[in-house]
């Protein structure tokens, strides 16, 4: 049997096929529960052509500046984890390709539990049950061998809110312009204010115009931050009727936990670009 390097190994592994992760749809994608509602239900879709396995776990994150997120392990100033407020069920689950799954979630909401905004994020990892491997071995016993096995996972992460008491906020859209260092994308300035989040889409209207020339949906600003940087990628066509002309941009409230201030304008800004 021919002895494979350690690099050999790696580079072999690397070039390997890997079957694809499973497709998943999952709705919704955001859950604002309260302590009147506080129980829902998330649908899991397969849409892949294997059958795969799920595992689903509740993690705590923060959302830095930028939106993107990262794990938070302890709690900020203002900062409230509904980690130990979520029960869901189940927890595990195999999905034939095209089969549904109903995931149910439960807040637990004491009556003496302190007003404001709880949010943890329930993510749900997948890999194909047909193992989804490829495994590239060296001769056993051998000290410059090495055994790899590559699995193909896909996750997605849904935040999970509990909102309790009478909770407000506000936004103000503070600057826009083109990114210098990224030509194709364009950075608007959010701040808020109160004490919860704030969610819907950002749009940009040429002066003039009437209809949108592009839209940014789902837009978050997660309690305890104050403001974020929303970067938008622009195709070459967008940004050329961008670029230079005066833009209207509407931050507008699509969350479907504020039912009442859907479409409510939440911050606007004329701006040059």
């Amino acid at each position: 049997m021919p002895r494979f390097p350690l690099v050999a190994t790696l580079l072999a592994a690397l070039a390997a096929p890997v079957p694809a992760a499973a497709e998943l749809l999952v709705a919704p994608t955001r859950v604002v529960l309260t302590p009147e509602a506080r129980s829902t239900e998330l649908v899991l879709v397969n849409k892949g052509t294997e059958t795969a396995a799920f595992r689903i776990a509740i993690e705590n994150r923060r959302m830095r500046e930028d939106g993107s997120l990262e794990d938070a392990p302890t709690a900020q100033d203002g900062e409230l984890f509904a980690d130990d407020k979520l029960r869901y069920s189940p927890r595990q689950l195999v999905l034939a390709p095209g089969a549904r799954q109903v995931v149910r979630v439960m807040a637990t909401a004491p009556v003496d539990l302190a007003a404001g905004e709880y949010r943890s994020h329930l993510r749900l990892m997948s890999a194909p049950v047909s193992a989804g491997t490829t495994q590239i071995a060296g001769e056993a016993g051998t000290d410059n061998s090495l055994s790899i096995e590559l699995v193909a996972i896909r996750s997605i992460t849904i935040p999970m809110i509990l909102r309790v008491g009478a909770l407000d906020a506000a936004v103000t859209m503070d600057a826009a312009a083109m990114a210098a260092e990224a030509p194709d994308q364009l950075v608007v300035r959010l701040t808020r204010s109160g004490t919860r989040s704030t969610y819907g889409d950002v749009s940009f209207t040429v002066d003039g115009e009437k209809a949108p020339a592009w839209l940014v949906r789902g837009v978050a600003i997660y309690v305890p931050n104050t403001s974020r940087d929303v970067v938008v990628p622009l195709p070459a066509e967008v940004r050329a009727k961008l670029a230079g002309k005066r833009v209207r941009i509407d931050y507008t409230s699509t969350d479907a936990g504020d039912p009442a201030n859907i479409g409510k304008l939440l911050a606007s800004l004329n701006a040059a670009l």
